[in-house]
């Protein structure tokens, strides 16, 4: 029985590749409608993402596709698209990553203050090879 526990704990995967490195990302919007008068129409709104490798081996962040999963309120909604990044991320640190996503905003009113839920996929390669991280986050739009 310790045995088949120690096995089940190992760091290896099943074909003899390291496992899928761990990986921690949040996300900050940075530029926002606060942050440029409530426009109405195209903007566009920046984002800060922090990447924490948790693993013992290198990762790169070679694209982020975000969107807003809000489509009946938040002050704007996103075009949904993708941004290619290179960006190499140390064993065991942390890098911050600034982009700026298409949207369009709906200008002063009821909807202004209402948080922003985004859903952000991230492309990774390893040394274990290719691997995607998922997450959505609810972003305030009260400003500082």
């Amino acid at each position: 029985m310790l045995l088949l526990a120690a096995a089940c704990a190992s760091s290896k995967a099943q074909n003899g590749k390291p496992a899928r490195p761990d990986v921690a990302i949040d996300v900050e919007q940075v530029v926002g409608p606060a942050q440029l008068n409530y426009p109405y129409g195209p903007m566009e709104v920046q984002y800060e993402f922090l990447i924490q490798n948790r693993s013992a081996q290198p990762i790169t962040l070679t694209r982020i596709e975000v969107s807003t999963l809000n489509t009946a309120g938040g002050p704007y909604l996103l075009r949904r698209d993708f941004y290619n990044v290179n960006k190499t991320i140390p064993a065991n640190g942390a890098d911050t990553v600034k982009l700026w996503a298409k949207a369009f905003g709906f200008g002063r009113g009821m909807r202004e203050n209402e948080p922003i839920t985004l859903r952000v996929i991230a492309y990774f390669q390893s040394p274990s090879g290719t691997f995607q991280k998922i997450f959505m986050r609810e972003l305030s739009q009260y400003p500082d």
